[in-house]
């Protein structure tokens, strides 16, 4: 390890001139700003859940939480061609021709919908369950594009800055509405988001905040799974729904573990704590989970309308009738709740389908009857019917559609649960919006009946009242677990017997082996929230060196040597100012990391002076 008082063979960090092999480090406006959110004054805690498939907001005075911290404040979105009243409000972004916004959540469906059913829809830009791109694409960057409806592309940024430009002016005028009056710099603001991201996520949703308005030095980032306990554990237990009996108070006993699982739309989110005195988390086992959410149930509906249509005709049919196509996934998601395992396999479930599409059938088989058509596929012959609207299938088939995503789910909990620091969980806490899902409930209740199972009353909803929580007691989390072994790229003297012979090179002060991975925290490591982990310190390698920029790397192994060892990724940059030369190459610069936040943090000071430089993460392309 290397001490934080160095000798003359400190690491060295070049200078981007230095390194001409490499990418060049472009450098941009500061990231990391100092955030002591802890001592700031606020009145109101305002909180935005940006969800896959739903997004709310909800907000408390520091009134209303020294009251009761679960008094917190909601507002009802109204999509009209359903008629449906929610607590949260579709994710759905819709943009003018000139790229310009016009609307969002159930407002943008049903007007996208309608300028369809006009045939005016072709020039408009519609977004819909969005949320996903920052966890399926790898290199995210600032020019990263997505895709509307109609495959037109537009900045990711955009698209994600609006929707939260949107819900920060609504969440301000509903406040008005409700006769609290506040002003932004009162607000303490709080975004969720899933505890998997990645750094560069975390980072990207930062900026678009910042970019809709919100100042960086008011905005904390929740963890959606750590959220979500904070709200459960406050819960009075006639608002929980237990598999087991019990109460509320043994589950947040001090000493006992037990498992969040968040299972939205998108992602499945887990993480596992144990309660310290005063209610305080603590993670006993690192954030992990996948792309199981409820989703994935609904790219299976979908796939099994295509295979009893045929693909062809099912393609048609989105292409063609596209309003009809926004209101099938619209009915699938109210319907896929209510589904349970309670049934017989031979009990049929209907579901309400645009007539449209069974037309589109006739039209591309005018020769053919559907009745002739399930015939001919052994899966679907005598167990289904289909009757202008209305699809009727045996529950075995229905049950089906959901098998990948909860076996998904049951598997990735089995084999946590062989883990030393899991296996002493009492409870499974249940919640998301997919959380509702009967099938998904029983499911996870038979296969872990060891385990007490809470399903809190409006599960979809303790996130968002969570991030309110949290954003009054953002000290909440005592300790987290580190995902992976975060390091630096540097340079260390060289030494024939360990280094290899291709990374030498001679500096100013001699032979250096370059591609060195400094450790600044390892993968499974306990941190402490709040606190910097070990500092380090490095001399710069040329006497008239103005900036150090430092080249950040993670990997899934505990102890790399090289960052070029397999498995190691670069996924930032660092840059440290350095403009008094005066003192050539006697001069370095100590480095501390936080990494006990929902973000990683950085500070970084001149090591004689003392004197603290302006020092940034750069995750970002």
């Amino acid at each position: 390890m290397i001490s934080k008082i160095q000798s003359k063979h400190s690491p060295m960090i070049q200078s981007s001139d230095a390194r001409h092999k490499r990418s060049p480090v472009i450098e941009t406006l500061p990231k990391v700003q100092k955030r002591d959110l802890k001592d700031s004054p606020y009145t109101l805690v305002a909180a935005m859940d940006l969800g896959t498939t739903y997004s709310g907001y909800a907000f408390s005075t520091k009134c209303d939480y020294k009251k009761s911290p679960l008094n917190v404040n909601t507002t009802v979105w109204k999509a009209g061609s359903s008629e449906l009243a929610t607590m949260k409000t579709s994710t759905c972004v819709l943009f003018k021709p000139d790229e310009s916004f016009d609307t969002f959540g159930f407002e943008a469906e049903d007007k996208y919908a309608r300028l369809m059913d006009e045939g005016k829809h072709h020039e408009w830009f519609f977004f819909r369950r969005f949320k996903m791109s920052l966890y399926d694409q790898k290199d995210i960057s600032r020019s990263m594009k997505l895709y509307a409806q109609n495959r037109k592309p537009m900045l990711a940024m955009k698209v994600f800055t609006a929707a939260i430009q949107y819900m920060k002016d609504h969440l301000l005028e509903t406040c008005k509405e409700k006769k609290v009056e506040v002003f932004m710099a009162d607000v303490r603001w709080v975004l969720t988001m899933p505890a998997i991201w990645s750094d560069r996520s975390k980072q990207f949703m930062r900026e678009c905040a910042q970019q809709a308005g919100i100042p960086g030095y008011q905005l904390v980032m929740s963890l959606e799974a750590e959220a979500a306990a904070l709200c459960c554990k406050y819960l009075p237990i006639k608002d929980l729904d237990v598999g087991q009996k019990g109460d509320n108070i043994a589950v947040f006993s001090p000493g006992t573990r037990y498992m969040v699982v968040d299972v939205g739309g998108g992602t499945v989110d887990i993480t596992v704590h144990e309660v310290q005195e005063g209610l305080k988390l603590k993670e006993v086992y690192m954030a992990n989970g996948g792309d199981w959410g409820g989703t994935m149930v609904d790219k299976e509906f979908e796939a099994v309308l295509a295979e009893i249509l045929h693909e062809d005709v099912f393609e048609a049919f989105k292409q063609k009738h596209e309003a009809d196509y926004l209101e099938l996934q619209r009915i699938f998601e109210s319907k896929k709740r209510s589904i349970s395992s309670a049934a017989s396999e031979e009990t049929k479930i209907t579901f309400t389908l645009p007539v449209s599409l069974l037309e589109t059938f006739h039209d591309m088989n005018p020769d053919m009857s559907f009745e002739e058509n399930a015939m001919s596929n052994k899966k679907y012959a005598n167990n289904i019917t289909w009757k202008v609207d209305k699809l009727r299938m045996k529950h075995f088939l229905a049950k089906g559609m959901f098998a990948g995503s909860i076996q998904k789910i049951k598997s990735h909990l089995a084999e946590l649960q062989e883990q030393q620091e899991v296996s002493e969980i009492k409870s499974i806490i249940l919640v998301g919006g997919f959380a509702e899902c009967a099938l998904l409930q029983d499911e996870i209740s038979s296969t872990f009946p060891g385990k007490r199972l809470i399903i809190p009353h409006d599960s979809g909803l303790a996130v968002l009242k969570g991030a309110v929580i949290n954003g009054h007691e953002l000290d909440a989390i005592t300790e987290r677990i580190s995902r992976y072994t975060y390091g630096i790229d540097t340079c260390y003297p060289w030494d024939p017997s360990k280094h290899p012979f291709e990374y030498m090179f001679l500096s100013e002060t001699g032979f250096y082996c370059r591609n060195v991975f400094s450790i600044h925290v390892k993968i499974g490591e306990r941190i402490n929230v709040g606190e910097g982990c070990e500092t380090k310190s490095y001399n710069v390698m040329t006497a008239d060196q103005t900036k150090v920029h430092f080249n950040i790397y993670v990997s899934l192994d505990k102890t790399p040597m090289y960052v070029t060892d397999e498995g190691c990724k670069c996924v930032g940059s660092l840059v440290v100012q350095m403009p008094d030369t005066r003192k050539g190459l006697n001069r370095g610069v100590d480095v501390e990391l936080k990494f006990g936040g929902a973000e990683i943090e950085v500070k970084a000071w001149d090591r004689d002076t003392k004197e603290h430089k302006y020092a940034y993460f750069d995750f970002l392309q």
